[in-house]
């Protein structure tokens, strides 16, 4: 009787237990791993999942991607500890005595067709509330399943389309096959994982709000690479920035050497130690590290040509469950080790930054209103402070466009950041002037100094500098009703933004071609003046020009005459009436999807200008644009003739990078490149390579219009190509015996740079190519290249 009731009370407890913890499978769906789930279900499983587990896990939804799709963390720990989240994080953010419980943030997808980052997030995320409870009591463990949603439900999308019946391991299928652009990049191909420190996109921009009210301990950034490679997880590869400390890198050691122990058990390949390591400060490893976390990349073999299953070189079949387990294991193997060493983790994350040695205490910045603005919204998106100086003085300075420390007087009022802050690493990092490579090769682009990417003066100097924390800008918008004319100068993209607005409200505007003086005040080339008198038809203009002046950061100037001091007056052949182009954007074929995405992203989200994105079959459907803008990649012998063709009628063409390659052979742009090695190892290679290096430009042309804005220009040059025209005109190119400013050049490359054209002008019949040899819109980032195009488009040659 007594073993009846005993097995009837076990019965009806493991039946209570069955019910109050659902399977994986009926929280999701499907089995994990038979198939790819849409964003819209992972959404749904991880609604399920905390209506489960309702008091050791949380939800929040921190924003959404372009095409509308949430993007959500979920937050898992004890029921006491999820109870006082905001506690937990308030006394972790104080990094003191009081902080116990290690915060370890796990992302996933940030590449939409390294499609099993995110079936490894929900796997994860149920065995942690299942099998490892008693691990959430002594931590706080924050899960993102889908950091570019667009991009994995292109991915999901088009192998559902395309995928066979039965698992077709075929290599050569087309379910392995994404098209044009594929499913890495978000909406607007960027590469995610290269903009955390530029915050160009929405997802990165909603992200970091989060991401910086916490600042976690530990931070894994899951991925995948090609499908024959094994897995990799850290110690990461040299080169190391120098703001990463031992300690990061001893337990990045313990971090891959309990991974270690777990692929070893299942037989499973890896390595460490090669190809990824920690330099560029944009990617979901670096950035994190100098927050002073610990940041780390796991590479899973898979991305877009894996599919469900497919056959690996070795001859091996690698299936989605595979990938899935893997980064499952690494997953669970973080948190393991982050509470074996929760009290050395939080202590050194506590101390990281205290009395650390940086090369400068403070960087005085200096520029335009519009550019001191853009650069400061970016600081305030990091949390990174700074102030003004609170009076003059003079000290021994370091000049970033000198090149040389000099006397500075600095002035009351001016921008001012210093690295005494707690996110002091991160200021040393993005200002320094030169970055140290312990070793050059690198995953990525060795130089990003923000005064050079954001066109700004700047000097880093030390000692001691009396400073108030809170910066401010006026700007000139003084209304005058009854003025003869609005002056606008052309000093950056808000200048811009600013004409764009006016133009699409059929305001007349006019640029100046030379410089003229009113009273004391110099107006530079470029200088926008919209007069009244040619404005009659226009209700409410003064309100639209103070309007448009707000919302792009600029200063206008009311003049009541047109008559002006020095130079020529208002109503001279030397002030030309701007219209509004029909731009056209080629995109598909071998055109780089990145580049179209930059360009994409610069037309509709920096100017708000319409344009047509058309595919390279469409070339027969041109005649009545006045510009096509073509991106880095390569033409078919007939795509050529066409754009020929309307090149010759009239038309303008703007080519970016080594799209000017298609030119060569028919066109009056010539190439020197060098002699490719065949035999050359990889580290012998990088004698011939320029990894991201900034470069001081010679300005050859200071009255063309496609420089109106400029004084001087820096370039992030990628490519050792050197560029030139024979008889076009070379608006920008590097000096003869061209060094470096910053970033690594190979001595074969620097020996190749004498002169090598940066921006250039060849007339072709009735039409025109403009060059940009660099890429001026480099992710979204190098604020300071963005003008050119802007004048490239407005303005065009002479």
């Amino acid at each position: 009787m007594k073993r009846t009731i005993l097995f009837i009370l076990l019965f009806l407890v493991s039946n209570v237990f069955a019910q109050e913890t659902p399977t994986l499978k009926s929280l999701l769906g499907h089995e994990i791993g038979v198939e790819f789930t849409r964003h819209h279900e992972v959404i749904s499983f991880y609604e399920k999942l905390h209506k489960a587990f309702e008091t050791e896990s949380k939800i929040l939804e921190y924003g959404e991607t372009n095409e509308g799709r949430k993007l959500m963390l979920f937050f898992m720990g004890s029921a006491e500890n999820i109870s006082r989240l905001d506690e937990v994080r308030n006394m972790h953010r104080l990094r003191g005595n009081n902080s116990k419980l290690p915060i370890i943030w796990l992302s996933y997808n940030v590449h939409g067709n390294e499609s099993s980052a995110t079936e490894s997030s929900i796997q994860t995320a149920y065995k942690l509330l299942t099998e490892h409870k008693d691990w959430l009591k002594e931590s706080i463990v924050i899960i993102d399943p889908c950091l570019n949603p667009d991009g994995r439900d292109r991915y999901v999308n088009f192998f559902k389309q395309y995928a066979a019946i039965t698992q077709n391991t075929d290599p050569s299928s087309i379910e392995h096959k994404e098209p044009w652009p594929g499913g890495r990049f978000n909406h607007y191909l960027f590469d995610l994982n290269r903009d955390w420190a530029w915050l160009t996109q929405v997802e990165s921009q909603q992200r970091m709000k989060i991401y910086n009210k916490w600042l976690p301990h530990v931070h894994v950034d899951f991925h995948e690479q090609g499908y024959n490679e094994p897995y990799y997880f850290p110690p990461a590869a040299e080169p190391f920035h120098e703001m990463i400390t031992d300690w990061q890198r001893e337990f990045q050691e313990r971090i891959g050497k309990n991974h270690a122990k777990y692929f070893d058990s299942a037989g499973w390949l890896y390595f460490s130690k090669e190809i990824f390591d920690l330099l560029y400060p944009s990617y979901g490893d670096t950035y994190p590290m100098y927050n002073g976390a610990i940041g780390m990349t796991y590479e899973q073999a898979g991305s877009g040509r894996a599919g469900r299953s497919v056959r690996t070189n070795l001859g091996d079949t690698l299936t989605l469950k595979d990938r899935i387990d893997h980064h499952v294991t690494t997953g669970l193997s973080t948190v393991e080790v982050s509470l074996q060493n929760k009290n050395e983790l939080i202590e050194n994350y506590n101390s990281f930054g205290v009395d650390k040695k940086y090369k400068y205490a403070h960087y005085i910045l200096r520029g335009d209103n519009d550019k001191l603005q853009k650069i400061s919204n970016l600081l305030r998106a990091h949390n990174i402070e700074f102030g003004q100086i609170a009076k003059e003085g003079r000290v021994k300075a370091w000049s970033f466009r000198k090149q040389i420390e000099q006397n500075l007087t600095y002035n009351k009022g001016d921008l001012v950041v210093s690295t005494s802050q707690l996110k002091g690493p991160m200021v040393e990092v993005l200002f320094e002037p030169k970055t140290y490579l312990s070793d050059s090769l690198t995953y990525d682009i060795t130089a990003w100094s923000l005064p050079f990417a954001y066109g700004i003066d700047a000097h880093g100097f030390n000692g001691a500098l009396e400073m108030d924390k809170n910066w401010f800008q006026s700007f000139n918008r003084s209304s005058m009703p009854n003025c003869y004319a609005y002056l606008c100068k052309w000093n950056s993209m808000n200048s811009a933004s600013f004409l764009q607005s006016i133009l699409s409200q059929n305001i007349t505007v006019k640029v100046a071609e030379k410089e003229f003086q009113i009273e004391d005040e110099v107006f530079p080339v470029g200088t926008l003046v919209i007069p009244r008198g040619i404005n009659k038809d226009i209700n409410d203009f003064d309100e639209i020009l103070q309007r448009a002046a707000e919302d792009s950061w600029i200063d206008i100037y009311p003049v009541a005459s047109g008559y002006v001091s020095k130079g020529k007056d208002f109503g001279s052949s030397s002030y030309n009436e701007i219209y509004l182009p029909k731009v056209g954007v080629l995109s598909g074929g071998d055109l780089s999807p990145l580049n179209t995405g930059e360009i994409w992203h610069f037309f509709e989200k920096e100017l708000a200008l319409p344009f047509r994105m058309f595919r390279l079959s469409e070339l027969n459907r041109i005649d009545e644009l006045d510009i096509i803008v073509l991106p880095a990649g390569e033409l078919s012998a007939d795509e050529l003739e066409q754009l020929k063709q309307w090149i010759e009628n009239g038309g303008r063409l703007l080519v970016f990078g080594d799209a000017a390659y298609n030119f060569v052979a028919d066109f009056d742009i010539s190439v020197r490149d060098l002699e490719i090695d065949y035999s050359a190892t990889e580290r012998e290679e990088l004698s011939g390579l320029i990894t991201g290096a900034i470069y001081e430009c010679d300005l050859l042309a200071k009255s063309s219009p496609l420089t109106f804005g400029y004084s001087g220009y820096y370039s992030l040059r990628q490519s050792a190509s050197n560029f030139s025209l024979k008889n076009g005109k070379t608006i920008l190119s590097l000096p003869e015996n061209a060094e470096q400013v910053s970033g690594f050049v190979g001595f074969k490359a620097k020996e190749n740079q004498d002169k090598a054209m940066i921006l250039g002008v060849e007339n072709f019949g009735k039409g025109e190519l403009i060059y940009f040899c660099d890429n001026p819109l480099f992710r979204g980032f190098w604020e300071n290249g963005k003008l050119l195009v802007a004048n490239a488009l407005y303005f065009g040659n002479d």
